[in-house]
């Protein structure tokens, strides 16, 4: 394995001088740094627990202070004597005031809880991304990796027919076989370096895929690492596939998120329904006035005059308003039971996603398995009819549809190998797992 990796990495670069040698968990930490839409839902949230903060201040009472003031001629009420008057008259006001919520059907405790859900969505939220981001990035880096073998696979591939090539000239020139077998030979090695092609090509798409998904710029040389292939256990997937589905499910953000959202449209009924409650208030009222009109009475004395005090209890009871009350009620339990639904949606997506999952694991064994046996036994039938080429036992034909064979195989174990690390650390990572490559 070691030898393996120092061929692909070598086979990328003379020299790792300006190069940045990246594992799946440094291009991981990158992404959820640097992420733009994770970058955003980290924003969202701030917004929605500042919301969440400040409706806690609907609990406490609130201040305000006013100061006025006053300048009429003609016709107006004296504020010392309250009689009308005809004349200017100059004068200053000021009051503070605080208002005081006694009751309003507990609207204000439940908008509290409904901003709480709010925030725990925004988390669940965050989480969703981080989760994508995790998937999105195992699956190109997987890709990346598959592609660097198969290109070495194919460089191979493009060298054993060069030989080939070299064998079939000093065959035609000695007049052993026709120049239609060397023909045959260059058109498979055009194929296969058509085919290393269209995989370079292939790599350089998904690099750029990664470097856009952690967020770093498209000039930046990177080189993937390849991890340990091996399995340390397995999970028994027979027996527990919908145990571990309902587990997956339970914990999945976007679970979690439906779960918010109809708690939620349950807090919204009731505070739809604090609007059939009467609501009491309180208010407080301290002011004074000064007027000028007399020189000689300081501001200090008619403050001290004016002073005022005042209690008010205000009670209003809701009687008719056009029936907006009944439809807000009406329709924000239809929003509930939408939500519910919405849920139930949500649980049959994810559990039909994560049993494919467990699925696809499962195959990815036996696929990987059998994949082995075929590979060396085209390799070995590969080899030999490569000898028997050179002896001169086999045709061209023969030959090629034998290295076709093994081609295919070598591309089926390199896939198959690929996708049971995938798919085993996916199926770890819906039970909550890090995703580990």
């Amino acid at each position: 394995m070691k030898t393996k990796l120092i061929l692909i990495l070598l086979f990328y670069s003379n020299s790792f001088i300006g190069q940045d040698l990246l594992s799946f968990n440094a291009c991981m930490n990158l992404a959820l740094e640097n992420n733009l839409a994770l970058k955003n839902a980290y924003l969202s949230r701030e917004i929605q627990y500042n919301y969440y903060r400040s409706s806690f201040g609907k609990l406490l009472p609130s201040i305000n202070g006013t100061v006025e003031n006053k300048n009429s001629w003609g016709r107006e009420i004296d504020p010392d004597t309250n009689l009308f008057v005809n004349k200017k008259i100059q004068n200053y006001s000021g009051d503070v005031e605080a208002e005081y919520n006694l009751f309003s059907g507990f609207s204000t405790i439940n908008k509290i809880k409904s901003s709480k859900q709010d925030v725990i969505s925004s988390d669940a939220n965050i989480q969703k991304i981080k989760n994508e981001i995790t998937i999105d990035l195992a699956q190109k880096f997987i890709t990346i990796l598959y592609l660097q073998e198969i290109i070495l696979s194919n460089e191979e591939q493009i060298k054993s027919s060069e030989k080939q090539l070299e064998l079939a000239v000093l065959k035609f020139n000695s007049g052993v076989i026709a120049e239609s077998e060397v023909f045959k030979i260059k058109s498979q090695k055009a194929i296969e370096e058509l085919n290393l092609l269209t995989n370079k090509n292939y790599l350089t798409d998904n690099l750029i895929s990664i470097k856009q998904l952690i967020n770093i710029s498209l000039e930046r040389t990177i080189t993937l690492l390849q991890p340990d292939l091996v399995l340390h256990d397995k999970l028994d997937l027979d027996k527990n596939q919908y145990f571990l589905t309902r587990k997956a499910v339970e914990i999945h953000p976007s679970y979690v998120m439906r779960i918010s959202n109809e708690q939620k449209m349950k807090t919204e009924v009731s505070i739809a329904k604090a609007s059939l409650y009467p609501s009491l208030s309180l208010r407080l009222i301290v002011g004074s006035n000064y007027i000028i009109k007399d020189p000689f009475v300081s501001f200090e004395k008619q403050f001290n005059t004016n002073f005022s005090k005042g209690l008010r209890f205000n009670l209003t009871i809701p009687i008719f308003n056009q029936f907006d009350n009944f439809s807000k009620i009406k329709n924000s339990k239809l929003q509930y039971n939408q939500s519910k639904i919405e849920t139930l949606l949500e649980e049959n997506r994810l559990s039909k996603e994560i049993l494919k999952a467990i699925t696809d694991t499962k195959t990815s064994f036996k696929k990987n398995e059998s994949a082995a046996i075929a590979f060396e036994f085209s390799k070995k039938s590969y080899e030999a009819d490569v000898l028997k080429f050179e002896l001169g036992k086999i045709n061209i034909n023969e030959l090629n549809n034998t290295k076709m064979n093994f081609s295919t195989s070598q591309a089926e174990l390199i896939q198959s190998k690929y996708e049971l690390l995938y798919n085993n650390a996916l199926i770890r990572f819906y039970l909550g797992e890090k995703f580990v490559l």
